[in-house]
């Protein structure tokens, strides 16, 4: 019997899981059209907040993979949802790539730029490749001065081709470090993200998170009440799973593996 046979849902990465930065994982497509065409209600889940759901929706149909927006979750949506909530109508400071920009202009607050980002009522971090030291000297006086901190994850490295970059969470140590203060995470593996992706397939009653690294997926899995099934084509190995207490329910080398 396959691995997927033996649920009805799945949460299911992106980066690591489905691709490694521009280029697909060899048989992802294959095995996600076999699992949507088994009616295995799948949701995408993502700690990368650097598109909008709909972006990632048109990127999964152009590898043959026909979902809609309504079935990706990113940590972008609910960290600017967070920052909707903490701002209370007033000013976001983020750091970020432009479309969590404007997801948390979409939330409420109103975004902040250089040093008026000083005054700021939350900061929202997460990783780019324009951080610099004007962006951290402005979150920590925004912090010193009370504003509420979030980000979208503490995921030290982002799987890409050549070798991982560093992600969100290298920027947030430095942000952490400088300011004295911890961040509220809106992704993986805190809870806010699961929430949503399970309403969003209508919480059937077998259901896995698979992804490919376990301090975020798996442990996040586990404490959302989920079967996990870590893939190897990402950022955690063999060793990392059999080291773990516990450890996955499965370990698969690919997502074709879940249906073979």
């Amino acid at each position: 019997m396959a691995v997927a046979d033996q649920f009805d849902g799945l949460l299911v990465d992106l980066d690591g899981v489905v691709w490694i930065g521009r280029e697909p994982i060899p048989g992802s497509a294959e095995a996600l059209a076999a699992l949507l065409a088994q009616g295995k209600e799948i949701c995408f889940v993502t700690n990368n907040p650097t598109r909008p759901p709909e972006r990632y929706a048109e990127r999964l149909r152009e590898m043959g993979v026909e979902v809609g927006p309504e079935r990706i979750v990113t940590a972008g949506m609910v960290v600017a949802r967070l920052a909707g909530e903490a701002a209370g109508g007033g000013g976001a400071f983020v750091i970020g790539a432009e479309p969590l920009k404007e997801m948390v202009a979409g939330a409420g607050p109103k975004l902040l730029e250089g040093e008026a980002g000083r005054s700021a009522d939350v900061v929202v971090v997460s990783g780019h490749r324009g951080f610099d030291y004007e962006e951290l000297l402005t979150a920590k006086q925004a912090l010193d001065g009370g504003a509420a901190l979030l980000a979208t994850s503490h995921d030290p490295t982002m799987p890409m081709p050549g070798g991982d970059w560093p992600g969100t969470g290298a920027v947030l140590a430095a942000v952490e470090t400088a300011s004295g203060r911890e961040a509220t995470i809106g992704g993986k593996p805190e809870r806010h993200l699961f929430e949503l992706a399970l309403e969003a397939i209508g919480c059937p009653e077998r259901v896995a998170m698979v992804g490919d690294r376990i301090a975020s997926d798996i442990d996040g899995g586990r404490a959302a009440g989920l079967a996990t099934v870590l893939v190897l084509t990402g950022a955690s190995t063999r060793a990392d799973a059999e080291a773990g207490t516990p450890p996955p329910d499965h370990v698969v080398e690919n997502l074709a593996a879940l249906v073979a």
